[in-house]
C-alpha cells in the first residue's frame, strides 16, 4: 500500500483501495442488509441517512432516492428484474452457496442464469429492488 494511503482512508471515511459502487434506493435499510448480508460486510450509517456497506474488497453506498422520485417507484415481492439497466455489478463471495442463501433470505431472487468462466463459477441474481449482480466464485 502507498504510504500514507491508510490516514487518507481513516481521514475521508471512503476507500480509496478498493473498488465502491453506490445504489440508489426508496428502502436504504432492506436494501443494506441484503448487500451487508450477501457480501459479508459492515453497514456504516451515514449523517446523511444512507448506509455503506464495506467489506475487505468492495464497498457499497446504499443512497436515498429524494422522496419526490421514489413515489413513483413501485418495488414488488419478490422484486421484478430492471432489465434496462447497463450495467451489471459483479462481486466476489467466499462460498456462492452461502451468499445464494442469503440472496433469498434478504428478499433477493437467484435467477436461473449461472455459468463458469476462468475458473470462477457465476451466478446473477436480483437485489430486493430488482436490480441485476453477479456473484462469482473460485472453482475449488
Amino acid at each position: 500500500m502507498e504510504p500514507g494511503l491508510e490516514l487518507c482512508i481513516e481521514i475521508s471515511g471512503y476507500s480509496l483501495v478498493m473498488s465502491s459502487l453506490v445504489v440508489f434506493s426508496i428502502n436504504v435499510r432492506r436494501l443494506a442488509v441484503f448487500y451487508e448480508t450477501v457480501l459479508g460486510a459492515e453497514p456504516i450509517d451515514e449523517s446523511s441517512g444512507d448506509i455503506r456497506i464495506i467489506n475487505e474488497r468492495d464497498e457499497v453506498l446504499i443512497h436515498s432516492i429524494p422522496k419526490k422520485i421514489g413515489k413513483d417507484i413501485k418495488i414488488t415481492s419478490p422484486p421484478a428484474p430492471r432489465e434496462n439497466s447497463p450495467l451489471k455489478p459483479v462481486f466476489d463471495v467466499l462460498s456462492l452457496e452461502h451468499a445464494l442463501g442469503s440472496v433469498e433470505a434478504t428478499g433477493g431472487v437467484v435467477t436461473s442464469r449461472g455459468f463458469s468462466l476462468d475458473g470462477l463459477t457465476r451466478r446473477d441474481v436480483l437485489d430486493p429492488d430488482g436490480n441485476i449482480i453477479q456473484l462469482r466464485c473460485r472453482i475449488s
